[in-house]
């Protein structure tokens, strides 16, 4: 069959796995989006193919989607060093014509304030890869999901999470659900998460992580009252210990690792939670 000049014919197999994994990601970097479809399986062409040859189909990939108008290609020096791409209005009818149910978010490429969305967006992406990294990634759902589930009041999230996050871990899955906060937001917005999250009925832990030791301070701070399980831990240290990472819980006032909490240990059986006095490890901020 002969295509109209002009027109693109996608594959199911390479195409459509790009498109979808650019939708998921708001913005995502070359490089990320590389990684990306080496962790899908999908930027091989063939099996033996070399990582040359790997990265020049990617490279021509990318390149025809964004000629075709499907992908937008951005360059945001202030928030990353690369290309940066995101779907556009076309992209999303294409996928949406493919059976791709999430596709409420599409376009940002015109909105304001793109620097910080693609610094937030770029960052998310990182956490999602250091867990595929380390083979610890059960399943990501991304916000584009988790806004279209939030469209069907009988199955909504109390809230637009910036992923829900499955991990392995010993005593088995552990789901959450995460925020990054790379800045602070005021403590109005903070007070109406409180109260969302502690209306939740479809997931019982909640990781905040954050930016800087002042930002962790803030955040925590306003949910100190809540009745969920919400800890807070740093972004850097979550790059070198990962689930290892040591996360502050008002139920608990003081640290423990993050793997203690996605496997259920009660705060009652780790030493120094209740009455005790809080201790704060010397490389972490106090409360």
């Amino acid at each position: 069959m002969r295509y109209v000049k002009g027109c693109i014919s996608l594959s199911p197999e390479h195409d459509y796995p790009l498109l979808r994994q650019v939708l998921h990601s708001g913005f995502v970097t070359h490089r990320q989006l590389f990684e990306f479809m080496r962790f899908n399986g999908e930027a091989n062409e063939r099996p033996t193919s070399t990582e040359r040859a790997r990265r020049w189909s990617f490279n021509w990939r990318i390149r025809r989607l964004v000629a075709h108008g499907l992908v937008h290609r951005h360059v945001v020096g202030s928030a990353v060093k690369e290309f940066v791409y995101s779907i556009t209005a076309e992209g999303t009818l294409q996928l949406a014509a493919a059976g791709e149910g999430y596709v409420g978010t599409a376009d940002r490429a015109n909105q304001d304030g793109r620097e910080l969305q693609v610094a937030h967006a770029t960052e998310l992406n990182n956490i999602q890869l250091s867990l595929m990294r380390a083979g610890r990634l059960v399943r990501w759902v991304s916000e584009v999901e988790i806004r279209s589930r939030n469209a069907v009041r009988e199955f909504a999230y109390a809230k637009d999470y910036d992923a829900m996050v499955s991990v392995r871990v010993e005593a088995g899955d552990a789901t959450f659900a995460l925020e990054y906060e790379r800045t602070a937001k005021s403590e109005t917005d903070y007070l109406k998460v409180v109260e969302k999250i502690d209306s939740e009925r479809h997931v019982d832990r909640f990781f905040y992580l954050v930016s800087s030791a002042d930002v962790l301070r803030f955040v925590s701070w306003h949910f100190r009252r809540s009745s969920r399980l919400v800890c807070f831990g740093l972004l850097a240290e979550w790059y070198e210990r990962m689930l290892d990472t040591d996360v502050f819980e008002w139920s608990c006032r003081k640290y423990r690792p993050f793997r203690a909490v996605l496997s259920g240990t009660s705060p009652s059986h780790v030493p120094g939670c209740g009455p005790e006095p809080l201790l704060i490890p010397s490389s972490l901020p106090p409360l």
